[in-house]
Order: C-alpha cells, then structure tokens, then sequence
C-alpha cells in the first residue's frame, strides 16, 4: 500500500440540477452539495429548469433563500430566458451567476426559437456577464452570431 497522496483543487460543476423549486423528491440544495462535496466538486452552478422555472424574481428570491439555509458548498443560480418574461432579465441579473437560454427542446415555457426574441435576451442582459446557450445544430450559429453582435 502507498502512502503517497495527490493534492487537487477542487472542481467547479457548471451544470448541474438541483431541483429547486419544484423537484426536491429528485435532488435539492442539501443533498446536491453533499453528493458534490463527497467528489471534490466545491462548487456548483445550477440550472434554471425548475418548476416553476427561474424567470422572475420571486423565484429567484425563493430559491437563493433556500440555497442559504441548505447548501453545503458555493453555488450560483442561473437565470433561464422565456419569451414571455424577457423584461424581468435586468433584473434577474443583479443576483444570478448568469444566463441560460434554450435554443432547442426544453420543457415549458423556456426556449426560446425566435431571432427577435433571442436578440432580445441579449440586449436586456448585461455585457459583461456570462450567457451560456443550449444550442444544437443550426442554432449554434445564430448564437454565435448573435454574441458578435
């Protein structure tokens, strides 16, 4: 047996789901960050794909309060775009990590198919923070290139 050990930083999950609101029966702060914990993962960034979804800020609200009382470890919230809740994106900016758009399929009102929508998210989120895209395929490019812009 050897005695030798290797020391590594520990590691940043940048997507995860953790189910809160709305699904803690599958995972929620405190089991999530335990589990990332057990594995080195210090610090998680999770999805917006929650039920209800986080587009608006009592959700965020509610969800960074649990995340307070619960977590385990560091973890920042996305912010999810929805065509029927663009204008509260300046506002969800000042307290989520970043900003996440489906550009394919997604369950409920989170996916976002259309250029002047799309255009849109941008211009409502701040430049200098992060937008993360679940594209696939053609989509890949009007992001790209929406990002240029």
């Amino acid at each position: 047996m050897t005695t030798e050990r290797w020391k590594l930083p520990g590691l940043v999950d940048v997507h995860t789901h953790l189910r809160v609101p709305g699904g803690t029966h599958k995972e929620d702060f405190d089991t999530g960050t335990a589990a990332a914990l057990a594995g080195g993962v210090v610090q998680l960034l999770a999805m917006p794909n929650t039920s209800p979804p986080i587009t608006q800020m009592p959700v965020l609200v509610d969800a960074l309060a649990n995340l307070r009382a619960n977590a385990r470890c560091d973890v920042g919230l996305f912010a999810g775009a929805s065509a029927e809740d663009v204008d509260y994106l300046p506002t969800l900016a000042q307290d989520a990590v970043a900003l996440k758009i489906y550009l394919n399929d997604t369950f409920g009102k989170l996916r976002v198919d259309d250029v002047p929508t799309l255009r849109v998210c941008f211009q409502h989120w701040p430049e200098a923070r992060m937008i993360a895209m679940h594209a696939e395929k053609q989509s890949v490019a009007v992001g790209i290139g929406l990002a240029a812009t």
